[in-house]
């Protein structure tokens, strides 16, 4: 009966494991609720056609036909562009010079760094063509452009915007 204190420190040990695994389930449990279950992704048939391009260093004006080659509607597409040769990946986003004004742009508009083909949200059709023209800053260098199609996708009810990674064309643009 003397000594008791052992077995109290015991006890509170043991309180202690046992208040940590029930705080470490909570913080799972909902922490869990945060990660997408399933990502979105693109069908397999998905392409763009970048149908002819042209580029003035001088005035920086791009001008971009694209052509839906493949099996579904798109909706939009993002446009990056390599500044060196020797750079593989494409890291200058393009989306902001994008010229919605131009007589050359057929009725695009930009959101979140996305290039839509139109202003309403209807679709660029199975093989029908469009023009977007960019007026990027004069004596802008690109090597190459990177064009990588979105897709509206319906998942779990809601619909959402899809990158099709696997369908990206790099077009190399001369230096």
């Amino acid at each position: 009966m003397l000594n008791k204190r052992g077995v109290s420190v015991i006890v509170g040990y043991v309180l202690l494991i046992t208040f940590g695994l029930i705080l470490s389930v909570i913080v799972y449990n909902y922490l869990k609720t945060y990660v997408p279950a399933d990502s979105v992704s693109c069908p397999e048939g998905v392409s763009l056609l970048l149908k002819s391009y042209s580029y003035s260093q001088s005035s920086g004006q791009l001008n971009l036909t694209f052509e839906n080659n493949g099996k579904f509607d798109l909706n939009g597409y993002t446009l990056h562009a390599t500044t060196n040769p020797n750079q593989t990946i494409a890291t200058y986003d393009l989306s902001k010079y994008f010229n919605s004004s131009s007589k050359v742009s057929q009725d695009g508009r930009i959101a979140n760094n996305y290039i839509f083909f139109f202003k309403t949200f209807s679709a660029l059709t199975l093989g029908k063509e469009t023009y977007q023209s960019f007026n990027l800053p004069p004596s802008t260098k690109i090597c190459s452009l990177q064009i990588v199609p979105i897709k509206l996708q319906v998942q779990d009810g809601s619909q959402t915007y899809a990158l099709c990674g696997n369908s990206q064309v790099t077009q190399p643009v001369s230096c």
